[in-house]
């Protein structure tokens, strides 16, 4: 397999002789028996210790500089970097998202979004636009988690820190701005949430409601089937 024939019986108009010239970890021994066409092979001895045989054009562009241990290493780094830093590459790059959705969302135009959040005049404070690393600082040391989602408190305030805040799913659904809030005894909830706290099903509270039901009658107790 790594036979070295002698260069002067490849010799002819445009060969070159390769042995000894160090490619890389290939330091070239001699001219292999193996030919392609006017492609010429060499034997090569990598500084890991094994040899390989390559192709003229491919030594002399640097497509290889080594036996395939270089590629090996870097395999195995790459593996130990995504084992040591996967959970936290992918919580980064889920920050960073949110982040940028949040920029684009008030700040862009052409997002498909803007008219419901920069059109209506809602910003993105200066502090958090201009420099990803800030919004970051303040979103882990307030309650960032990946089952989470940012939330404005004041769904028609801006998004900076006094107005912010992490929240699930359920939490967001009953702060959006086409929720409906109810006052009763003075307390402002959303039909889900006063649904939830007195013991009704949504879909009542919702009916009885949008029937033209307020205060006591929309929260009157359930009549028996019998």
């Amino acid at each position: 397999m790594f036979e070295i024939i002698d260069v002067s019986e490849r010799k002819g108009n445009g060969f070159n002789n390769l042995t000894g010239q160090k490619f890389g970890r290939l330091t070239v021994l001699g001219l292999s028996p193996r030919k392609s066409g006017r492609k010429s092979y060499w034997v090569c001895q990598c500084s890991c210790g094994n040899k390989a045989v390559v192709r003229s054009d491919i030594l002399k562009n640097s497509s290889t500089v080594s036996c395939g241990c270089l590629k090996k290493e870097q395999d195995r780094k790459n593996l130990d970097h995504t084992r040591k830093y996967g959970d936290e590459l992918a919580h980064e790059s889920r920050l960073y998202q949110i982040w940028q959705g949040m920029r684009y969302r008030c700040e862009n135009p052409k997002d498909m979004s803007y008219p419901r959040w920069g059109g209506r005049g809602i910003k993105v404070c200066s502090e958090w636009s201009k420099d990803y690393a800030k919004f970051k600082e303040w979103a882990l040391s307030h309650g960032y988690h990946s089952d989470l989602s940012i939330d404005r408190i004041d769904v028609n305030g801006n998004y900076e820190p006094s107005n912010c805040r992490w929240a699930n799913a359920k939490t967001q659904c009953n702060n959006r701005t086409t929720t409906i809030k109810v006052s009763y005894h003075g307390e402002v909830h959303s039909l889900t949430e006063w649904a939830e706290a007195l013991g009704f099903k949504v879909g009542t509270i919702n009916e009885r409601y949008h029937r033209g039901d307020r205060s006591e009658r929309l929260f009157r107790p359930l009549e028996s089937k019998h």
